[in-house]
């Protein structure tokens, strides 16, 4: 199915909660709901600029847009900066909505690098709270694309890197946020099996069923054992071949339907809803975290668990009081 219709049809679930007839739908959109679908809700993964790859909005602009749908928080991700400072300076100048940042261990910030990590947690406000592994410079996703060179790895012949086991140390002692980013499966499992050991309390799988790190039902119930959150993302329902983007067409396509089965199957306490939404040409992160609620609404996840998966579940992991 082309992804403008996937889109089209998601539009159409948005209007059809508002009670219109089909001949207003042809001529205006729905008008704004009486209370935001996404109160409250927590964004784990939104892309913003000044990056140095195409983006939407900036900072400033994407915590302006969140907070309008009154949404409690968003955490913000570049891959080749640290983004604690620019959560500082957003809440600044938007109040009323919590941001955060973190930073991504890519070669960039000296690849998996504890003094990064370090000093990040520092930064003023200590709005610092999530650590990523390596994303476009790990080995798995590099061989994933087909990108030359030597990647990254977190995990040799079985056994996190003495530099992954300090990275570690650091997030357990500073009750941050692991994250695993675009590491391999396998890697995935033994770092999450060793953050446990080492006493990390807070551990996500990026995007757990995208391209990378692309974990199968059984690696994620593994995953939710030892005591990890999922991560799933409304982009990979605009992924795959038929994508409206060329960029997108190398990922693989996870459709609203696989994440409903992926919930049930893992069940909706292990999982966290978000967007990774920003790129220039996709809808705004609100707008995405709106299309993958109602979809996974349509598709009978039941709203107790909606509300767990977008409120409580993130709020945990960021150390927030549940509301």
């Amino acid at each position: 199915m082309n992804c403008f219709i996937r889109l089209a049809s998601v539009a159409l679930l948005l209007s059809s909660s508002a009670g219109l007839h089909a001949q207003d739908l042809r001529v205006f959109p729905p008008a704004p709901p009486v209370q935001s679908p996404i109160a409250g809700a927590i964004d784990f993964h939104v892309h913003s600029a000044p990056d140095v790859f195409g983006r939407s909005v900036t900072d400033i602009e994407a915590a302006t847009l969140a907070r309008r749908m009154d949404m409690r928080a968003i955490v913000l991700k570049n891959h080749v900066t640290a983004t604690a400072d620019r959560a500082a300076i957003t809440r600044e100048v938007v109040p009323g909505i919590e941001v955060f940042g973190g930073v991504v261990l890519n070669r960039a910030v000296g690849g998996v690098n504890p003094d990064a990590v370090e000093w990040m947690s520092r930064m003023s406000g200590r709005y610092g709270k999530v650590v990523w592994l390596p994303t476009i410079d790990a080995a798995h996703h590099m061989k994933t694309f087909g990108v030359p060179g030597e990647g990254l790895r977190v995990v040799v012949d079985g056994t996190v890197t003495p530099e992954t086991d300090a990275v570690l140390r650091i997030i357990a002692r500073e009750n941050l946020v692991l994250e695993t980013g675009h590491v391999s499966p396998e890697e995935v499992i033994a770092v999450i099996r060793r953050g446990r050991d080492l006493g990390v309390r807070n551990m996500l799988v990026t995007h757990a069923t995208a391209q990378v790190p692309n974990l199968s039902v059984t690696q994620m119930r593994e995953v939710a054992a030892l005591g990890g959150y999922l991560e799933l993302d409304f982009i990979g329902e605009l992924m795959g071949p038929d994508a409206h983007l060329p960029w997108m067409r190398h990922w693989r396509h996870v459709s609203i339907a696989e994440m409903a089965a992926t919930i049930r199957a893992v069940g909706p306490e292990h999982i966290v809803l978000a967007t990774d939404l920003g790129q220039t040409g996709n809808p705004t992160q609100p707008d995405g975290m709106i299309m993958l609620v109602q979809g996974l609404r349509k598709a009978g996840i039941p709203e107790e668990d909606l509300q767990r998966m977008m409120r409580t579940n993130p709020a945990r992991l960021l150390g927030l009081p549940s509301l």
